[in-house]
């Protein structure tokens, strides 16, 4: 298309448009990364085609609330660590008077854009440690996370709901989640295999023939470091 932008915009207004004519009374969301061009325009459009929540990382969604302004769409920020949960609600807080409407955390387990450090993830040479090896690491975050997120559920007299996503594949693995405080858990991977995801036949083959050796830490094309299946 010789317009890529305006290809977009029209394909975003269809897919909602489609998927309320599956799920009529469902509630649908869109994820957004702040890192992409034309983020407002995304978020803006999304809101126009009445969207009901907006979710956001691959960054700091400070300004998302601000380009929300008057819709009724529900504001989910994505974080990684204390310090990102911090900034955004800190500075959602002071420039728009607003607290998010849900919180979720992306541990390093997570598969697509993770906000990490690359040797956090794949572990340094030397000492051979990381944040996927070292799992009760990552929990005491999380715990500190949901204190923060509690803290602003007093001062907006609300409840802001905490979702656990990456790694989690078994029931134990979510009894483990809602044991560490967090309300609800994000699944995608392992989905993918399913006959209502409409992905190709061969890219839900490929998930299903891996082994641990096949998937590997790379740098995506917007910077971040992101869990993929080598091909």
């Amino acid at each position: 298309n010789r317009d890529p932008l305006k290809a977009n915009l029209k394909m975003i207004g269809e897919h909602i448009k489609k998927a309320r004519e599956i799920a009529p009374k469902g509630i649908l969301g869109v994820n957004i990364m702040v890192a992409t061009q034309n983020y407002s325009k995304y978020v803006t459009e999304s809101i126009k085609n009445g969207i009901d929540l907006i979710i956001s990382g691959a960054g700091l969604p400070i300004d998302l609330p601000k380009i929300a302004k008057g819709s009724r769409a529900k504001l989910i920020p994505i974080v990684s660590s204390l310090k990102s949960a911090s900034v955004i609600l800190k500075m959602w807080d002071r420039k728009s008077n607003i607290s998010p409407d849900a919180v979720i955390i992306e541990g390093p387990m997570a598969g697509g854009h993770l906000g990490f450090k690359y040797d956090e993830l794949c572990g340094d040479s030397e000492t051979n440690k990381n944040l996927v090896s070292e799992s009760s690491h990552f929990d005491k975050e999380i715990k500190k996370i949901i204190s923060l997120v509690r803290t602003y559920e007093v001062k907006y007299n609300k409840s802001i709901p905490v979702v656990l996503a990456g790694g989690i594949n078994t029931k134990e693995d979510m009894e483990h989640a809602f044991s560490l405080g967090a309300q609800g858990i994000q699944v995608g991977t392992k989905f993918i295999p399913t006959e209502e995801c409409d992905a190709d036949i061969n890219y839900k083959k490929a998930y299903l023939n891996i082994n641990k050796d096949d998937l590997s830490i790379i740098k995506s094309p917007v910077g971040m470091p992101g869990r993929a299946i080598k091909n």
